[in-house]
Parts: C-alpha cells; structure tokens; sequence
C-alpha cells in the first residue's frame, strides 16, 4: 500500500478554522492518493492519513461492493470535521499469475488449445493463457509446448508442458449386419440394428454400398457396410439382401429344408448337445422373425418359409419354423395348439431324451419366453394369462 500525501497545510487550517476548530495541526495529513495491489480488500478511509484518527469518514470510493480484482482509478471523497479531502485510490496489479500445467495426448486429427495444458492458474485480476506457438499435430511423438500466462497488469508467467502426438491405426467397428430379406417393391432398412463405433471417433461413418440392387425385382444381391474414422481407417462388412416374390407360393419342403440346413450351419457347431442345439434354435427364432398377426394354416411348409425365409409371421409361422428347424437339426418334436376359442395359439413339444418339454419360441408383449417348460411351469403362466397355453391332453403324450 502507498500513499502519496498533500503538502496544502494552508487548506487544512482554513477548514479547521471555518469549523471552530483551532490547534489545526492536529489534524493529520490526507494522501492525494493511495496505491494498492488488486485483490486486496477494501481500504479503510483511515488508511489515506498519516497517522490514526477516528473522525474522518468515507464519503465515497470505498464501497464494500468496489471490484478490488479489476486495474482501476476510483476517486475517493473524505470528510473530516465539516471539511471535504478529494483522493484517488490506485488499485494496480503487479504480482505474476501463478500457472500450473499438464501434460496432454492428442490424436493427430485433433486440435488442441491453450486451456488444454492448464491444471490450475491463480492471479487476482483476469489471466489470458496463450501457446506461444501452435504445436505441430502432423507429427507424432512429443514435443514441448510454450505457455504463456498473462494478467490484466501485463504480468507474465512462462510454463512449459509435453504434448504427445498419437497416430489413430484403429478401424472402426461394424456390428448388427445380417442378412435381409424384403418382398419385392418393399423399402429396404439397411442401417436397422446396424451400429459402427470407433476407439478414437465419437462419430464414425457409415456408407451402405448396394451397386445394383433392385428391390423390385427378386434376387439375391451383395451389399457392404463401410464405416470410416476422422483418420481415414475404414473397415468393410458385407451381406446379402433377398428380394423375394410378392408370394412365396409353389415353395416345397426342400425349399425350406435348405433355408433351415443354412441357418444351422450358422448358429450350431458339431460338439454340442441337443439341448445347446435347442437352445440355438429357440434364440434364432426368438429374435429373428417378426411377429406379423394373420397367417394361413393349413399349410406349415409355407408357414416355415415365411419364418426361415422372410423372417415375419404369426404363432404359426414360428411354430412351423421351429418345426422345421428341429427336424433338421434331429430333435424329436411335435406340433401343438391350445384348445381352440376366439383365439388361437401354436408352439411345440421337444424331446432331447428327457421327457417331452414345451417349446414357444413366438414373441411376447410382455418378453415371456417358454424354452424347455415342464407342464406345470407352462400351465403357471397360462393360468394367470386367460388361458394361453390350454390344451387337450387326450390329444397329445404325458408331458412332465
């Protein structure tokens, strides 16, 4: 804190006179002005004298709300006795901002900014942080970057930190493709349950490549996911689209056969047991066809067509599937319907050498799943469910 003080005593003692008060030398010596470091707190207005003094009072320029963390002149008005004193309080920064920085890692297509190197910085006016230079993000590797810190008084602080240049190799990755199967003058979802993510790319993209696909007309075609990175890697995926028939009528059962032999081969390896081969074919069949209300049933080839080929029916279409499936797969099955009402419902019975279980593999509002039920596991759903699985059991073999 410095003070400048006046030298006009003549002043002093025509106030002290104009106010009654005589032995002016009394009075201390008011400062022209007073000089402190921002930040600080507000002074006092005994802090402009040259000595204590409890009679002088701030008029104004020492409001508890001034900005003590901002360079400025404020004009300051005193008054002792009956007299006014003018002064002006500095409020000046001279001290550096204390800076302290990290290290960073970028990848060579991003940028990156002063603020990035900053862990902390300290100063009472504002601090502007600056690189010296603009780092080179076209080499990888590290190099030292220049920072500078610099205050509202033009105070100065220099750090330096490490930046690490990083080469993205990474490709990104493609997940959900699989074959599609549309009718004919159909829209095609290509991107549906398709999803792309990348190691360093929150936003990768993806290109569906289909040169020379026609829906409109049947036919199978090749079609590739390509996705790429801000880096330029790129990874491809390809798959087949089936453009079938607006029917599907005159399919035989080596038709479907060969649908079924296909998706086996698919979800089914040599070493496991019928029941991991059950449990392959309920999830397929779960989560592959589509539930679509209204189907024809008297006909479970082209139901099993509908299920393994366009992947969309009703209970019927996922029960002949399933039926289908199975016998290929060699699992005894049988095919069974609840007691007919105002509804009806299909599923299947299996036997892997344990007894006959239940096997409903059509989808559920409510998520419900019946792979491998006894009866009494079955019937405590259908109870409680207005009877969705009652049957006759005069028509079908004791089920456990």
């Amino acid at each position: 804190m410095k003070k400048k003080l006046t030298g006009a005593l003549a002043v002093a003692v025509a106030a002290a006179a104009a106010a009654g008060i005589y032995g002016y030398a009394c009075l201390p010596r008011v400062a022209e002005e007073l000089t402190v470091e921002a930040g600080s707190p507000v002074p006092a207005a005994g802090d402009f004298l040259d000595r204590d003094f409890e009679g002088v009072t701030a008029l104004k320029g020492l409001e508890e709300t001034m900005d003590m963390n901002r360079i400025a002149d404020y004009d300051v008005i005193l008054e002792i006795g009956h007299s006014k004193y003018h002064s002006v309080l500095h409020v000046t920064d001279t001290t550096a901002p204390a800076l302290a920085v990290r290290d960073v890692e970028a990848y060579t297509f991003e940028t990156v900014e002063a603020e990035d190197f900053v862990e902390s910085v300290e100063d009472a006016t504002e601090v502007t942080v600056e690189l010296a230079a603009q780092p080179d993000m076209t080499k990888t590797g590290r190099q030292t970057v220049e920072l500078r810190a610099v205050d509202q008084g033009g105070n100065v602080t220099a750090a330096q930190a490490e930046l690490t240049v990083l080469e993205d190799v990474e490709p990104p990755v493609i997940e959900g493709v699989r074959e599609l199967t549309v009718t004919a003058g159909e829209s095609v979802s290509y991107k549906n349950g398709v999803t792309v993510s990348d190691d360093c790319d929150p936003d990768p993209t993806l290109t569906v490549i289909r040169d020379g696909v026609d829906p409109n007309t049947p036919g199978d075609y090749a079609i590739v996911y390509q996705a790429s990175d801000r880096s330029g890697n790129t990874a491809e995926v390809s798959t087949v689209l089936h453009v079938i028939g607006p029917t599907s009528s005159g399919v035989t059962e080596e038709t479907v056969n060969a649908a079924a032999d296909k998706i086996l081969a698919q979800i089914t390896t040599a070493d496991m047991s019928q029941y991991q081969v059950a449990q392959a074919i309920y999830n397929w069949a779960h989560s592959q066809i589509a539930y679509v209300d209204g189907s024809n049933k008297d006909n479970w080839v082209q139901a099993a067509y509908d299920g393994l080929v366009r992947r969309r029916g009703d209970c019927y279409v996922y029960a002949m599937a399933s039926k289908c499936l199975l016998t290929r797969a060699g699992i005894t099955n049988m095919d069974i319907h609840k007691i007919p009402t105002n509804t009806l419902h299909y599923w299947n019975l299996i036997d892997i050498g344990e007894g006959w279980h239940h096997f409903d593999t059509t989808r559920r509002k409510d998520g419900a799943t019946f792979f491998y039920l006894t009866d009494a596991e079955l019937m405590a759903y259908s109870d409680t469910h207005k009877g969705t699985h009652e049957y006759d059991r005069s028509l079908y073999p004791e089920i456990p």
